[in-house]
């Protein structure tokens, strides 16, 4: 018997093991999310009170949109199977789906941070140097029209409302139909299915566009614009490739977390195979990406191109460029090569924690160079602390999501079809 026919399932068999998917969390885990959670609290305000404001507001903006980028990855990429209507990756659906959860709290966290700039609280409008210092976009026209203080806070304040807004609707039309099933009513469940299963591959299509340039335009403003005299046309492109290459480690590092679970007993051997393929291939097309880059700069030669490399091949962040490429492509372009690679946790899991560290690192170099003089930092255990904290907020956000609604789509009329092969 084939491992496909041997992992036959039936709408009626997620029905009858409907309420063992739901996320019961051990002490163990509640106690880590608490501790995280208070590491980055108290990070914080040492940062705070040690009079590093500036740098604290760094390290908060670049983990927030590291933990802001796998919450959009999850729901865009639950976004581009529905509008193909995929059938491979309905058991891992609810999972990366679950990562939305995270959204409201990151939009109310941008917001809270556009306040605390605009009121020049503890020192957050130095972060982005235009803003202190307008005078720098002079001779450039396009810049300084964009650039602008105020309509630059309001337009990514609702952006991230937007796309919290658009994750909601999404992902309450696949609840929707799950509760129904849960609740025992198996005939509404798969009418609402049905009907949800038309909407959403009619409406996937425009919300995609509307992720890609809301976060296009975010990434420019709140990453790319920290260092405003620079020119780059692949900045989003550049950070989606991230957002995907990361997203897939996450989702493989949730996969093997609930390999024991009732949850773990739906995903096969499949799944982490293609998730794993989907990780070595924006692998790749992550370092195509960087690599374009850097050649367009450095055959062109332009002093306001250059520059921005330049400071970075200096001591400390030499030794982070030198370092995140082989982390984040060298190493898992050929450990992800063998079949064994993407399904075997002595492997792939530390394959999965390099990709997330060095594109952390990545983030931390494209926004701490801009923040803090090079003189002044040594070891990023401010950064770490802060990371720490929006771990324990992105974990909390994913356990109550799972403690509410089940972390498989058990009303999915697609799930079964997963099963039989079907892609």
């Amino acid at each position: 018997m084939s491992q496909q026919s041997s992992h036959a399932k039936s709408q009626s068999d997620f029905f009858a093991q409907r309420r063992n998917y739901f996320l019961a969390p051990s002490q163990t885990t509640r106690g880590a999310v608490v501790f995280l959670l208070l590491a980055g609290v108290v990070t914080f305000v040492t940062g705070m009170v040690m009079g590093h404001e500036v740098r604290v507001w760094g390290s908060f903006l670049f983990n927030l949109w590291f933990f802001f980028s796998l919450a959009l990855g999850g729901i865009a990429f639950a976004a581009m199977q529905d509008v193909i209507g995929a059938k491979w990756g309905r058991p891992v659906i609810r999972l990366h789906e679950s990562f939305a959860s995270f959204l409201p709290l990151a939009a109310g966290l941008f917001i809270a941070f556009f306040i605390c700039i605009k009121f020049d609280v503890a020192k957050a409008d130095e972060v982005f140097r235009w803003i202190k210092n307008p005078d720098i976009l002079e001779h450039f026209f396009g810049k300084r029209s964009w650039l602008v203080e105020d309509p630059m806070l309001i337009r990514n304040g609702i952006s991230a409302i937007l796309v919290a807004l658009l994750a909601g609707w999404q992902l309450k039309l696949k609840l929707d139909r799950d509760r129904a099933m849960v609740d025992g009513d198996q005939a509404k469940a798969t009418t609402m299915a049905l009907a949800a299963q038309r909407k959403l591959r009619y409406w996937s299509a425009p919300i995609l566009v509307a992720y890609a340039l809301l976060f296009s335009f975010m990434s420019f403003d709140l990453l790319k614009s920290l260092s405003p005299l620079w020119f780059s046309t692949l900045w989003g492109g550049w950070a989606f490739a991230i957002m995907m290459q990361t997203l897939m480690a996450t989702l493989l590092i949730v996969m093997f977390a609930l390999k024991g679970t009732a949850i773990g007993q739906v995903i096969t051997r499949e799944q982490f195979h293609d998730v794993g393929k989907l990780m070595h291939g924006f692998t790749i097309f992550f370092a195509y990406l960087t690599y374009a880059h850097v050649l367009t700069y450095w055959y062109g030669n332009i002093p306001e191109e250059t520059l921005y490399f330049i400071e970075r091949m200096q001591a400390p962040w030499i030794y982070i460029v030198m370092a995140a490429p082989i982390m984040s492509f060298l190493i898992p372009l050929f450990a992800l090569i063998p079949k064994t690679s993407k399904w075997t946790s002595g492997i792939t899991l530390p394959l999965a924690g390099l990709i997330l560290f060095a594109q952390w690192l990545a983030f931390l170099l494209v926004v701490m160079p801009e923040v803090v003089p090079a003189a002044q930092w040594r070891f990023p255990w401010l950064e770490i602390g802060v990371f720490f904290g929006f771990l324990g907020l992105f974990m909390q956000t994913i356990l109550r999501f799972g403690k509410r609604n089940p972390m498989v789509a058990i009303a999915d009329p697609l799930l079964p079809a997963a099963y039989a092969g079907h892609h």
